[in-house]
């Protein structure tokens, strides 16, 4: 019985099974990270079951149909419009079939919007008012200015107490980094690790009747939508909000903007940058030039 978006899109179109194999192989070797794949086999697949044939037979007309659609109806995100989009560009470029029937696909427009941010009063009830696992969690995602996958795949030996140091490996664009942690925070993960103990990864589900397995992304959202609704907060903040208050709270702290990008693993300057229109940091003094020069006589 087909209980999933791909099942269901290879029952409806049996094709579909050796070509989506053949295009997460080629993923694989391109090096794509897990999640992309995931997403862009899910976003294909429903594309497939919503046309009702393979992408290599998607005429213009069949994609300007179902993006309108996606456009159209309130329950899709632009997220999912953006990886439909890329999802369907990577399948045509990594199978060969470029622009099949002339086929061309839409340039994504990236809205420009503030990262939303938590006020250090709220990170401190969130955190609060949590139990250890999930105080644990959030709190070394916040002080470590950490991506959800980042956190899921923390491993004991990355965590350096004698340094104050947690080593990255492999984020975002397959990059290492060192980031600080803090000795508070040191203290509450050794409390933790005696609570859970573990030889490998610092986080892992502990249901019962079930062996530990290191978290997934969606068991760290639970956690924050269960922390905000005790703090009170609004549960459309996601946790990703975490780590975009942690790069305004070091810049209202006194942390360079160079030091935040370098902490966050950021390529582009410009993309930390953004951070100097949330954070709350008090104006310098105004330089007066002629003043500098010709200094007043006292």
């Amino acid at each position: 019985m087909a209980n999933t978006y791909l099942d269901k899109a290879i029952e409806a179109v049996p094709k579909l099974e050796e070509r989506i194999s053949l295009f997460t192989k080629k993923l694989r070797l391109a090096q794509y990270a897990d999640s992309t794949i995931y997403s862009y086999r899910l976003k294909i697949s429903q594309a497939v079951l919503y046309l009702g044939k393979l992408p290599d037979d998607f005429t213009q007309a069949d994609v300007d149909d179902y993006l309108t659609m996606l456009l159209d109806r309130n329950c899709y995100s632009l997220s999912f419009f953006k990886h439909t989009v890329f999802g369907l560009k990577d399948y045509y470029k990594y199978m060969g079939l470029k622009e099949p029937g002339g086929l061309v696909l839409p340039r994504v427009r990236k809205p420009k919007r503030l990262p939303r941010v938590l006020s250090q009063e709220q990170m401190k009830r969130l955190i609060g008012l949590c139990d250890l696992y999930d105080k644990a969690l959030l709190s070394t995602i916040y002080d470590c200015a950490l991506r959800v996958s980042e956190a899921c795949s923390l491993k004991w030996h990355d965590i350096s107490f004698e340094r104050q140091q947690v080593f990255i490996y492999q984020g975002k664009g397959k990059k290492d980094r060192v980031v600080p942690i803090s000795e508070q925070q040191l203290k509450m993960l050794q409390c933790f690790k005696r609570r859970y103990p573990s030889d490998d990864f610092v986080f892992k589900s502990h249901g019962k009747g079930v062996a530990p397995q290191p978290i997934k992304p969606g068991y760290v959202r639970v956690i924050m939508k269960n922390a905000l609704t005790k703090a009170c907060l609004d549960h459309s903040i996601s946790i990703h909000t975490l780590r975009h208050s942690a790069a305004s709270h070091m810049l209202e702290n006194g942390e360079s903007l160079l030091d935040v990008q370098k902490r966050l693993g950021h390529v582009r300057l410009t993309t930390t940058m953004i951070y100097l229109h949330v954070a709350n940091i008090e104006p310098m003094r105004h330089v007066r030039l002629i003043d500098t020069i010709f200094p007043p006589k006292r």
